[in-house]
């Protein structure tokens, strides 16, 4: 397959390295000619050993357009909508955006959908890539099974301290360089680590709960120079069927702790990402039976490789696009919180 991916930064990186991984043909766009050498000499051979030479690069205004089977929109997410809605003009059979969709004042999302609409051809993605994991799809299997039988609360947490994104970007001093300390722009804690909002609607699902009803939300603002971030968002949630539960987001916390907690009324489930040395661990106890414990080897590249995966079953048939995590409807319920979340009126 044919791909092309916009962004050359680290989730650019990241795509470019599981497509080559998948065989597939990539070539990379970027409007700084700068990010893609950097890309070429820098971040690529420190994180995969050697430049792939076969990965082609293109200023953006000069990459090919049309005959590509995936386009990946890997820019900062205010740059999406309006990026992502002139690439459907090229009919890829699956367009990926990373996550978050886009802004929280949801500005492109409708324009996008009506174009999409054109385009019943094109699966639209978005990129959570977590709830591909094989530890979610674990706890996807047990909540379909109903092992721990009603699902009582839902906590989902994904507590980061960005200083591992900086370090990752060389290149930036701070968040006021980047999209990141700025929460209007789809940074900031609720913006950057929303894995959790996204985790957390995907098991209430799971479990029968519906769709998200009500929300109460919390955010510590900062501002630091022209930056202006939540540096730790809360949310409680209801869904439709009066469930209820608690997400956490934040940029502050170190050593990291990104962790779910599902209980039941016959047991319960945990996931803890990188929870172990070897990759991500679950606990689970079901009825009187003995804490279990199952670790699920993998390293960071892996979380992208089986996203790649996935979008060739769903191009295959494989996989069907209903039962997909990923898919944009679940991208926008995101989003969807977030603008009724922030301060925007």
């Amino acid at each position: 397959m044919k791909v092309k991916i916009f962004g050359a930064g680290s989730i650019g990186n990241h795509l470019s390295q599981a497509s080559r991984r998948m065989g597939w043909e990539v070539i990379v766009v970027d409007r700084d000619p700068a990010a893609l050498e950097r890309m070429r000499t820098d971040i690529y051979p420190k994180r995969y050993g050697a430049w792939d030479a076969a990965i082609e690069q293109f200023v953006s205004g000069k990459e090919p357009k049309g005959g590509f089977d995936i386009i990946f929109i890997g820019t900062p997410p205010d740059t999406h909508m309006a990026l992502a809605t002139e690439a459907l003009k090229e009919k890829p059979r699956l367009m990926h955006i990373e996550k978050p969709l886009g802004t929280p004042d949801l500005e492109g999302i409708a324009e996008f959908k009506k174009a999409l609409a054109d385009m019943p051809g094109t699966i639209v993605t978005v990129g959570y890539d977590y709830s591909l994991g094989g530890s979610v799809q674990a706890i996807a299997g047990m909540l379909k099974e109903k092992m721990f039988g009603e699902i009582l609360t839902i906590d989902v947490e994904v507590r980061e301290h960005w200083s591992g994104i900086f370090s990752a970007h060389s290149w930036l001093s701070g968040p006021e360089d980047t999209y990141l300390g700025y929460w209007r722009r789809g940074g900031g804690a609720g913006g950057e680590h929303s894995h959790a909002l996204h985790l957390w609607q995907y098991f209430a699902r799971l479990a029968g709960w519906g769709p998200v009803k009500n929300v109460q939300a919390k955010f510590d603002f900062r501002t630091v120079g022209k930056a202006e971030y939540d540096s730790i968002a809360l949310f409680n949630l209801e869904t439709e069927s009066g469930n209820i539960g608690r997400v956490v987001q934040d940029v502050v916390t170190s050593p990291v702790n990104v962790w779910a907690r599902i209980q039941g009324n016959k047991g319960f489930i945990e996931w803890h990402l990188k929870g172990a040395p070897e990759g991500d661990l679950i606990r689970f106890q079901v009825g009187d039976g003995a804490i279990e414990d199952k670790i699920f080897s993998k390293k960071r590249p892996d979380d992208f490789y089986r996203e790649m995966s996935h979008y060739a079953d769903l191009l295959s048939g494989a996989a069907a696009i209903a039962d997909s995590p990923v898919t944009l409807d679940r991208g926008i319920e995101v989003m969807e919180i977030l603008n009724r979340s922030y301060p925007l009126r």
